[in-house]
Formats: C-alpha cells, structure tokens, sequence
C-alpha cells in the first residue's frame, strides 16, 4: 500500500480530472492535482515505529490466542487494525492485491465499530475506514463515514482533512456549492497544513460557479500565503498556477481594475490590504498583462500596467511598467503613441514628479539614464518646433521646451559617467538653451539669471555648442528688453531695471571687448548718457569708444559717431565755440561721403555749425558790434535755417540801437527775402515805427496803406485807415489824405466818434480847396449822422451842432443874397425856402445844446426874421402904382413884416435870457444891443445892462 497522502493525492488527481472535463470548452483550465505540489502528512495518533512492524503484529496476534480479556482483546484488535493499515501503506501491491488489501481492512473496520460502538478509539477506527472505503474508490461509503465521524466528533483532529476529502468528492462530481461548503469548512479551523490547498479548491469552486469575484479573493489568498521567500519548489509551481487561473478569472471580468478592487479590498495575511507587498502586487498586475497579451488583448494589457501605475505611483515597479507601454508602442511603431507613453513616463517619475521626491538614490539612478534621454528628446523637439513657428505661437511652445530642459539638468548629475549618451547635450549647452526658451516663453528674469551664469562664470563652461561671450551678449540683450518692457508700462521698478541693464552694459564691454559688438555696445552707454543728458561723463565714455584697447578691432564707424556726440553734447552743453570746432572736421569727414548717412550728416553738421555760430551771436555779454560781426559770419555761410534769425536778429539789434535808416534797410530786404515769414507783421510794425521815428509821414502812410491793400474790411483795416489818412495829412499829401479819410468815413460808420472826426476833416480839406459843395456835403453827413446815434458823445454832439450851424449861416447868407425885386413872388419863394433851411439847421444845432454855438444858432434865427422883416419892408414896389394904392401896398407890408419882427424881438430875448444858465458871449451881447434898437424903452438902460452882465460873469 502507498504512504498515507497518496489517499489525498488520488483525490485531487481524480478530482482534477474530473474538472477539466466538466468545465466548458471555452472556460477549458487544467488545475493541477496537490500531488505535483508540496506533499502533506496527516496527523496520526501513533507514536513513530521503534521496532519491527511485523513482529509487533506476531506479537498482537500471539495474544489474540490465549484469549485474553475483553478489554484486552478490544485493544489488541485495534491495535492490530493499526498495524494492518500501516503494513498496507508499505507494500508496493498491485492493484487487484491492493483491493483485495483494502477490502480486508474495511470488513476488520467495520466488525470493531460494529463489536465496540462506543469506544473511543472508533474516531481513529472510522477516519481508517473512511480512508479505506475512498482508496477502494467508494466514494458514496466513504463521504458517508465521514460525514458519520464529523458529526460524532465535530472537533476531531482529523476534521480538517475529512471536510477537505468531502469537498474533493464533491467537486469531482461537479456539486460545486457543496464542496465550498466543505471548503469553506476547512478554512475554519485555525491551524491547519490544508489551508493553502483549501483556498486553492475555494477559488475553483467559486470560478466554477462564476463567481469570479469571490474566486479571485480565494485565488490571492492562497498567492499570498505562496509569496513568501525562500518558498518550496513546489508552492512556487502552485503560484504560477494561481497566477494564471487567476489572470483568467480577471479576463471574464474588467481585467486590471478588477485586480486593483480585489486587492484593495482583500486582507493580506489577517492584515490591511496595504501591507501587501509592492513587488508581490506588481508580479499580479504584470501576469496579468502577459496573460492578456497572449491573449492578443493588448489594450487590456496595457491598462493592467496603467491601473498598477496609478494604483502605485511611487513604486519603481510602476516606472517599469511605464516603460514597458513604451517598448510596447515602439515595437508597434506607433511613434504618437510611444511619444506620448515617454512623454507620460517623464511626468510620472521625472524630477518634477511626487515619485522622484520620494525614491531611494538607487531608483533614481535606475532611472537617470532613460530619463536623461526622453527629456533631452522632448527638449529639443519643443525648442525646434517654437523655432518654425508662427510668431504668436512661439511663446507657448518655448514655454513647452522650458522644464524639459529643467529636469534634465536635474537629472543629468545622477548619470552615471559610463552610461552618458553622446548623443546628449553637455550641461551648459542645456542651461543656454533653457535661458534661450525662458526669456523666448516671457519668463526673462529667470533667463537673465542663467544667461549670467554663464556669461560671467569663473569655471570654463562645460559645453560643446555655446560660450560665455555668446551667453553674456543674450544676457545683455535681454536686460535691455527687461528694461525696455518695464518703461514702456512705467513699472514701479523701472530705475532698479536700468540700473541692472547699465551694469550688464559696462560688465559685458569689461569681460567680452572682444566679441564684435563690444564697442557698439560701448558707444550705446555713450549714447544713452547724451541723452540722459549726464554731459560731464560723455568725454570718458567717449574715451571708451575712440580709444578702443583693441585697435585692430575698433571700427572707424562707431569712432565717427562717438565724436559726432560729443559734438552734439557740447552744443547742448551750450559750448558752441567748442562745439563749432568740433563740427568743423566731422564735416570734412562726412561731405567726402557719398552714403545716405554722409549726406544727412553734412547736412545736419552743417545747420549745426550755423547754429554754434548764431548761438555765439545770443551771448548777452558780448557787445552789439560782436554780436553783429556773429551774425555777419553767419550770413556769408550757405544759406540755413538760421539766416532768416540771423537776419531779422540784426534788425532787432539795430532798433535796439536807434539806426533807424539801417534797420530800415535791413528790414526792406528781410521783407524781399522772406516774404512768407511769420515775422512780416513785426518788421512791418517796426517798419513803421521807424519811418515814425524819422517822421517820415509820407513812407509810413504808404507802408499802412500797403497794408490796407492786403487786408479785408475789419477792424484792423479801420484802425490802419485812419493812421494813414493821419499820416498822409501830416506828410502834407491832401489828395491821399482826402482819399484816405473819405473811405474811411464811407466805410466805417462805427465808432460813431471816430467817423465824425474823419468827416470833420474832410469838412477842412474841401473847405480849404473852397470845394464848398463837397464841404456842405460832409457837414450834413456830420449832421445826419448825429441825428441816427440815439446817444452821441459830448465831442460828436460838438462836432455836429458846428456842422449844423455852418449850414444855418451857409443858407443864411443864400437868404441874404435874395433880393425882394421883381418878379416879387418867385423871389419871395427862394427868400422863404433859403430861410426855412437855415433856420431849421440852426435850431437842429441848438437841439445839441452845445454852449459854443447855442447862442450864435438862436441869435442867427432871430436876425433871420429880423431881416425878413426888413427886406419885406423895402422890396420893390410894384410899378404903376399911385400914391393911394402905393400907400396901402405900404401898409399891407408892413402888416406882413410885423409879425418876423415880433418873432425877431422874442427870440433875442430867449438869447438874453441865457445869461441866467449862466451863459454870456458876444452873441448874447449882441441879442441885448438888437433888443435896445427894437426895444429901446425897455433894453437901452446901461445899468440894466450892467447889471445883467455882471450877473453873467
């Protein structure tokens, strides 16, 4: 007979078999019997052998014959049922020997329960003869001895192993949820060498229930308890098996992330599911993923590798895993994917990454070599792409570019020498391109930083593309932009910028005067001190420019314009006597120059010598004649924008001095040669004056009517009108003035004052010609005109009470100059109309009440009627008359002339009466002396006379 196990061993062989031939033929698995694994001894209530099993049987069988007790024989009988079963288990028989073996054992089994029912030695008795009855392979007979034994002793010793032979039987038969019963009944027991197996049987008899969440749990417990190190050749078998039969279970359900439930949720040996060992979780993922790529599941796969690394991030498991998606791609040729995969690979476990925080040195430097290669990659990918792109894309490409380039100088120290690709950028060819895509990305402090670095580093650079004069010039460009950008947005730190822009200038000109833009760089911090206008330093940064401490480097162009500078700082510096001798062989130099730049120059250096040279003439200690003898050179030079100065300066200076016939001069010709200058109303006034000063009436009025001719009716023309009408009365010219004077009271009514006077003149003009016609004229314009203002002045009111007078006595004396004479009539009608006039514009100058002709006008009113009284009285009498008809003609004139007498008589005495205003003159005077003659008794009294004049006065 075989040793004890092979009872186990034939069970889960026959099991086994029975299996793969129940599963589906889609769902085929073979599960391997526990006779390929770990063997397993039950426990035996026997001591081990000492001495000869055969002879201790003689010896049992040699009390048997002397018949002993009962109690005796019983226990000789069990013990020699114990020796038989072991004997069996020795012997090597063939299988009809072995049943005939087996069949003996269970009759001498079955006759002790039957003769002892209650003894206690039948647990061990039933549990041989339930192992009897199944090695005779009656299965029936022998599960029900179990089950017989477990019920009497449900703690037996050998409870374990039965319940683990129940659940056999019944899953060889294909009773599956009875055998996880048993199964399950097993696992109960807390100590027991059949565990392993246990959960192995769990897990296939809930697979073949598809229950596949439950056989995964059985499935990984039993992996767990196989992960232990130094384990048997044997479990390690069992684990490949578990392995697989479990990576098939995942496949029916979401494959990796029913892995990643099942562990999260599964205790690992009694404790948190965290305590599962990492490398232990990785080998079941990865099995996984093999399972399913030899499935031809490669997108299953391949999430088997992502859930791990999400599940685990910080593991170096996860990092190979990322790795292997990569290959994966790469072996496809999908370089998209594969690009994407490296470029997840960089993000996951790069230097920026939590994982790079947290690994050990040697992860990181398992790492380094693959990582260094990726970034390198993706550096230079995204820098070449910001290169050919659009301009409004280039930012967010080169900011793409900027932590590749950061973590690979992370990562390049920790690359070991023998593992650095040549292939791969040197660290300061890294750091320039880093500052070249930060400051290209809009970040340019940070690139400023590393441009420095290595522009002004005291260690060799360790680069193979760039060097520290290239670094330092982008290092200076940027600090210009830096500055530029915080000026034109008036950034609150715009002096500390320039500040820093000045000495990255004065840095890179002191270490680098070699690089080709040194001394450019150098005439740039002389221009911008000129136009900071920091004068006193523009000769020593001049200095740095024409004194270049490489002269066969220096460049005659920059050295030009360094000197041209200084010209412009020493006109600025208002230095123009030194400023002209500097100019003056700039311009030598450049009017041999034929470029854009020599022509512009000459003409700018040109304007400028003018300049210095009026400049010198506005010094105001230099005296008049050698501000002259300035402006003179001046003048004798090509024509510039400074002549018309020049020449309207030596104007001024000859006004200032009173020549007035040479600023005269002067101004005639400025007037000629520059006719459009805005100056022509100044040099016209100072014309003016100066012909004023010389009283030369005659050129200034024709100068004002010059000016006339050029101008619209206005005020100004009014104003210029009546100086020139005034002008050419003063030169004597009375047809000018007459002109003048004339079309300035035709055209300008108002000022009301201003025109009378005009009209008053012309009044004289035309008086003295004895144009007596035009004079009238403009007396009754004078009039006319007084009489349309509602309120006139005092001297316009004068002005036309005179006019009006005039014409009063004007036709009066027309009045006078009729003559009573036939034919009578007609000439009485003239007499009357000539004193209807007469009187009316003396009693208009009246209306004015102006003192000075009041009196005149009202005496002149009543001498008018006073003679019409007397021309009526001695006009010729008609002829043919005879005494008695003349007298009554006589009579009848006299009745017409009393009344004019009467009238006469009232109206000296209104004239008289104005002594009482007070107001006496000669016409007064003579209204009393008309009065004593018309009226003598009552006026020709002296002392009356006296006295009222003494009143007057």
């Amino acid at each position: 007979m075989r040793h004890p196990m092979s009872w186990l061993l034939l069970s889960v062989l026959a099991t086994t078999l029975l299996t793969a031939c129940s599963t589906p033929t889609e769902k085929v698995v073979r599960r391997p019997t526990l006779g390929e694994f770990m063997p397993y001894t039950p426990l035996s209530s026997e001591p081990p052998e000492t001495v000869n099993a055969d002879k201790l049987q003689q010896v049992y069988q040699s009390l048997l014959a002397l018949a002993p007790a009962a109690d005796v024989r019983q226990k000789v009988l069990y013990r020699l049922s114990q020796l038989n079963t072991q004997q069996l288990e020795r012997m090597a028989l063939p299988p009809a020997a072995e049943q005939q073996a087996l069949a003996s054992l269970i009759a001498q089994y079955q006759q002790l329960l039957q003769a002892y029912p209650d003894d206690l030695n039948n647990e061990l008795i039933r549990y041989q003869l339930a192992r009897a009855l199944d090695l005779s392979g009656d299965n029936a007979a022998a599960q029900q001895q179990m089950q017989r034994l477990l019920q009497q002793f449900p703690r037996s010793e050998f409870a374990a192993e039965l319940w683990f032979r129940i659940g056999d039987i019944d899953y060889s038969q294909a009773n599956y949820s009875a055998a996880l019963k048993a199964f399950n009944q097993v696992l109960g027991f807390a100590k027991t060498e059949l565990k392993l197996h246990a959960l192995y049987m769990r897990g296939w008899s809930h697979f073949q229930l598809q229950q596949y969440a439950q056989a995964d749990e059985a499935f990984l417990l039993a992996l767990d308890m196989t992960a232990q190190p130094n384990s048997l050749d044997e479990q390690q078998s069992l684990q490949q098996e578990l392995q697989r039969i479990l990576s098939i279970s995942l496949s029916y359900q979401e494959q990796a992330s029913s892995l990643l439930a099942l562990l999260q949720r599964t205790p690992y040996q009694d404790k948190a599911a965290e305590r599962r060992p990492l490398a232990f979780q990785a080998q079941l993922f990865q099995g996984l993923a093999d399972f399913l790529f030899e499935k031809d599941l490669q997108q299953a796969a391949l999430d088997s590798y992502r859930q791990f690394i999400t599940y685990q991030p910080f593991a170096l498991e996860a990092a190979q895993m990322q790795l292997k998606i990569v290959q994966y791609h790469l072996a496809q040729a999908d370089a998209a994917a594969a690009e994407q995969a490296q470029l997840r690979f960089v993000s996951l476990f790069g230097p920026a990454s939590a994982f790079w925080q947290k690994a050990l040195p040697r992860e990181q430097a398992d790492l380094a070599p693959i990582l260094a290669q990726y970034l390198d990659y993706f550096a230079r990918q995204r820098y070449q792409l910001a290169q050919q792109a659009a301009v409004p894309e280039q930012a967010s490409l080169f900011a793409e570019a900027v932590p590749f380039w950061q973590q690979l100088l992370v990562i390049q120290p920790f690359v070991a020498a023998e593992q650095v690709d040549d292939s791969l950028l040197w660290p300061d060819d890294v750091r320039y391109l880093l500052a070249e895509s930060l400051a290209a990305s809009g970040q340019p402090k940070p690139a400023l930083a590393l441009y420095q670095q290595l522009g002004y580093g005291v260690v060799e650079l360790n680069a193979r593309n760039v060097n520290a004069e290239q670094a330092a010039y982008r290092a200076l460009l940027l600090s210009e932009r830096i500055f530029n950008t915080a000026s034109a947005h008036n950034s609150a730190d715009v002096t500390e910028l320039s500040a820093h822009w000045w000495h990255e200038q004065n840095q890179f000109v002191r270490w680098h005067s070699r690089h080709p833009a040194a001394q450019q760089i150098a005439l740039n911090q002389l221009t911008d001190q000129y136009q900071r206008q920091a004068f006193a330093d523009v000769a020593s940064f001049a200095r740095r420019v024409t004194e270049w401490p490489h002269p066969e480097l220096s460049q005659p162009a920059l050295v030009n314009e360094a000197r041209f500078i200084v010209s412009q700082t020493l006109l600025a510096q208002d230095d123009f006597a030194a400023a002209e001798q500097s100019i003056e062989p700039l311009l030598a130099l450049y009017q041999n120059d034929a470029s854009e730049l020599g022509r512009s120059r000459t003409q700018l250096l040109t304007a400028q010598r003018a300049s210095a040279i009026y400049q010198q003439a506005q010094l105001g200690y230099l005296s008049v004649g050698a501000q002259l003898a300035h402006l003179q050179r001046l003048l004798a030079l090509p024509t510039s924008e400074y002549h018309q100065s020049a020449a309207y300066q030596q104007i001024s200076l000859q006004l200032e001095q009173q020549a007035w016939a040479e600023a005269i001069e002067l101004m005639l010709a400025y007037q000629q040669q520059y006719p459009n200058s805005t100056e022509q109303t100044a040099i016209s006034l100072a014309l003016l004056n100066s012909y004023e000063q010389l009283q030369d009436w005659q050129q200034a009025a024709d100068l004002l009517s010059a000016q006339i001719e050029r101008l619209a009716e206005g005020a100004e023309q009014q104003s210029l009108l009546a100086k020139a009408a005034d002008y050419y009365l003063r030169a004597g010219n009375r047809d000018a003035a007459r002109s003048a004077y004339r079309r300035y009271a035709n055209r300008y009514p108002e000022p009301h004052l201003a025109a009378q006077e005009a009209r008053a003149v012309l009044v004289q003009l035309y008086q003295a010609d004895n144009d007596l016609t035009r004079r009238n004229f403009w007396y009754q314009q004078l009039v006319s005109a007084e009489q349309q203002q509602a309120q006139g002045t005092e001297r316009s009111r004068y002005l036309a009470a005179d006019a009006a007078l005039q014409l009063g006595l004007y036709h009066s004396r027309l009045f006078e100059a009729v003559l009573l004479q036939q034919p009578l009539r007609d000439n009485l009608r003239k007499k009357q109309a000539h004193m209807t006039t007469a009187i009316e514009q003396l009693q208009m100058s009246m209306g004015w009440l102006v003192a000075d002709f009041y009196s005149q006008a009202q005496y002149q009113v009543a001498s008018l009627y006073q003679q019409m009284a007397g021309a009526l009285l001695t006009s010729q009498r008609p002829k043919g008359l005879d005494a008695l008809a003349l007298e009554q003609y006589d009579l009848l004139l006299e009745e017409q002339a009393y009344p004019f007498e009467e009238l006469a008589i009232e109206i000296h005495q209104q004239n008289a009466a104005l002594v009482t205003q007070p107001l006496y003159d000669q016409w007064v005077a003579a209204s009393f002396a008309k009065l004593a003659e018309l009226s003598p008794a009552r006026y020709r009294k002296p002392e009356v006379y006296l006295e009222l004049a003494d009143d007057a006065y």
